[in-house]
């Protein structure tokens, strides 16, 4: 077959055309990685009306691949010193002679660890401001009712199941880079203790072995 010089630069330009697809693929691979954030059994810390903690999705972050929780709820609990006990020390009066002089007494301190019982129904659960208690009930049934696991010891609240149930202005603050702070609301009524375990996972900007 005989190859005409307009079908060899349109032969030519193709092949130039896919080099550079092929390159472009090798770029965004080389550019870009997975990375985890994870925690097992994560105590959230306690502040005035609520518990919480956090974690970071990096800025470089182009999509979210896995996003989910598991909570373990449980009585909150007091240490409470309940006395103050000493020791017996024999003492001699002589006079105005007082022996032993300094005398000292052993003290034996009682501390009491007490659980205590609460409603654990009505709490709630934002991220980073964004409540999706209302998300989890209208996707699992249930969110937090009574101490355990939730949703269960073996499965995970999915977060990004629970998008479709949220506006669109309230997707991009869970979807979006930077800190992400967890809180479950509670007030004199609701008082419990939490470990929070979580799972993100999500791909970015290689960053050459550098932060």
């Amino acid at each position: 077959m005989t190859v005409t010089i307009d079908k060899a630069i349109d032969i030519l330009a193709r092949r130039q055309e896919g080099q550079k697809t092929v390159e472009k693929q090798r770029q965004l691979q080389r550019r870009n990685t997975v990375t985890d954030s994870k925690a097992d059994f994560q105590t959230m810390l306690r502040g005035a009306d609520r518990i919480y903690t956090a974690f970071r999705i990096s800025t470089d972050m182009q999509y979210i691949m896995k996003y989910s929780f598991n909570l373990h709820i449980r009585p909150f609990v007091t240490n409470v010193a309940l006395s103050a006990k000493t020791s017996d020390t024999s003492l001699s009066v002589s006079g105005s002679t007082i022996t032993p002089n300094p005398h000292y007494h052993d003290v034996q301190l009682e501390v009491e660890v007490s659980e205590h019982v609460f409603d654990t129904s009505t709490i709630r659960l934002a991220i980073q401001g964004v409540d999706i208690t209302d998300a989890i009930i209208a996707e699992y049934g249930s969110f937090v009712n009574g101490y355990g696991y939730f949703p269960s010891q073996d499965t995970n609240f999915d977060v990004m199941r629970l998008l479709d149930y949220l506006p669109a202005w309230q997707q991009a603050i869970i979807l979006s880079p930077g800190l992400k702070e967890i809180q479950i609301t509670q007030n004199d009524t609701t008082l419990c203790e939490c470990e929070i375990s979580y799972y993100i996972k999500y791909n970015h900007v290689d960053r050459g072995g550098t932060e």
